[in-house]
């Protein structure tokens, strides 16, 4: 079996937690290392919540640090910002209690680490995002060549028709505007870009169903998922009124494993607003080619909800579990 060589650029985060812990368990995914991202937490907080995912899974998957502030910040004093406490709890893990392993830091930056790689495997690597894309973009600005030579860049962030921390701009594009449009303006014609954005992600609840079955058949697994998503049930219900979760990252990530759990998929250029104050960070996406410019992205619209809970159960808990959650839920 040829496994799939990743590295996953993060910002953990409950859900890029689930994301990296489906990561993790597939029997398919080689995780060459894990970049983090200052986003949902600071810099600080999101590198060690990557180095507790590794050490609980056993993985010994290195942890690489990366921008502590969106690219025109780079060069300004770090901060241990937190700006998702009330959705991802104060340490970004929903308060749950893992132990981290400093000796998974590695010396070398991300940009470094990402570069490199990319050159011992030219057209080998896929780049999964679960956070803003200043890493990415960083990387294009040092050597867009190297860039150029990724297999593909699975990303979740955006959105078309709407937005989550503003009517248009969703949260990890909305954080580093600029980034994006680097990424999508410089990148996207040499490199397929999947944008998983809210309208495809925001199909895929997970329900109190689904999270008890996991709970009753994932034994010590099942059970931590349920305690890293209890801040995250309580803030959709304050700020919702619904019964469940979307867990945007996973998405992104069971997207970038099975890409047939996407049902329509648009090729499209896509440019990000990083200059208005009104629509910053808003995607806006040629879905039907007015522009006639190069097309930079696949933006996925549609999905089975279905056989993506299939997915996570197979992967997570084992066949027969998936199967017979299948019989239950129908499908």
């Amino acid at each position: 079996m040829v496994l799939k060589k990743i590295i996953i650029d993060t910002d953990p985060g409950i859900d890029d937690a689930l994301a990296i812990m489906y990561a993790m368990k597939h029997p398919e995914i080689e995780i060459l290392g894990i970049t983090t991202v200052a986003g949902n937490k600071g810099l600080k907080t999101t590198t060690n919540n990557a180095t507790k995912l590794s050490k609980y899974f056993g993985s010994k998957v290195k942890v690489y640090r990366g921008a502590h502030a969106k690219l025109d910040e780079i060069d300004k004093p770090e901060i241990d910002s937190n700006l998702t406490k009330d959705i991802h709890g104060v340490d970004g893990l929903g308060g749950v209690n893992l132990e981290k392993d400093d000796s998974l830091i590695q010396e070398k930056s991300a940009y470094d680490f990402i570069l490199e790689t990319i050159n011992k495997y030219p057209n080998e690597v896929d780049i999964v995002t679960l956070g803003p894309l200043t890493n990415l973009a960083v990387c294009i600005e040092k050597d867009l060549e190297t860039m150029k030579k990724v297999k593909s860049i699975h990303s979740m962030g955006g959105g078309v028709f709407s937005g989550n921390v503003s009517p248009v701009a969703e949260f990890n594009y909305w954080f580093d505007a600029k980034s994006v449009d680097i990424v999508y303006g410089k990148l996207g014609e040499y490199v397929p870009i999947y944008m998983v954005g809210l309208d495809v992600t925001r199909q895929g609840l997970i329900d109190f169903n689904d999270l008890k079955y996991m709970e009753l058949v994932g034994g010590d697994l099942g059970k931590l998922v349920n305690d890293l998503v209890k801040d995250y049930i309580n803030s959709y219900w304050k700020n919702n009124r619904v019964f469940g979760i979307v867990i945007h990252d996973l998405v992104a990530m069971v997207g970038y494993a099975n890409n047939e759990i996407y049902k329509k998929v648009y090729n499209a250029n896509l440019r990000c607003v990083y200059d208005s104050d009104v629509a910053y960070g808003q995607c806006i996406v040629d879905l039907v080619d007015s522009w006639k410019l190069p097309k930079n992205a696949y933006i996925p619209m549609e999905m089975d909800s279905k056989l993506y809970k299939y997915e996570i159960n197979k992967v997570l808990f084992g066949e027969s579990e998936a199967k017979e959650y299948r019989k239950i839920i129908g499908g």
